[in-house]
């Protein structure tokens, strides 16, 4: 997706607006204007979005690992790991006549 330069300058001055509030002070949100939350709460600091991101990408990434260890696609030096890992039985020995 490609952002305009209005965009970016919006973004710019919701961040200056937001580091001038970084700490509760009983003001109105410094980013949106909005009586019910601090800058560091509001949904229009780029931040925010930026930190839910990372969030959904990191849960998202442990739940991919936990997928491959559960069906046994995960390997630790040749050997497959999880509860669905393909054990192959032990081969019987030949009988010779």
């Amino acid at each position: 997706m490609r952002f305009t330069e209005h965009q970016y300058d919006q973004a710019i001055e919701a961040l200056q607006n937001a580091k001038q509030q970084l700490v509760p002070d009983g003001a109105c949100c410094a980013v949106c204007g909005d009586s019910g939350h601090m800058a560091f709460e509001c949904g229009h600091n780029p931040l925010i979005a930026v930190e839910i991101c990372r969030v959904i990408a990191t849960q998202a990434y442990n739940f991919h690992e936990t997928l491959h260890w559960l069906a046994g696609y995960d390997q630790a030096f040749g050997v497959q790991l999880g509860p669905a890992k393909a054990v192959m039985p032990e081969r019987e020995p030949a009988e010779t006549e």
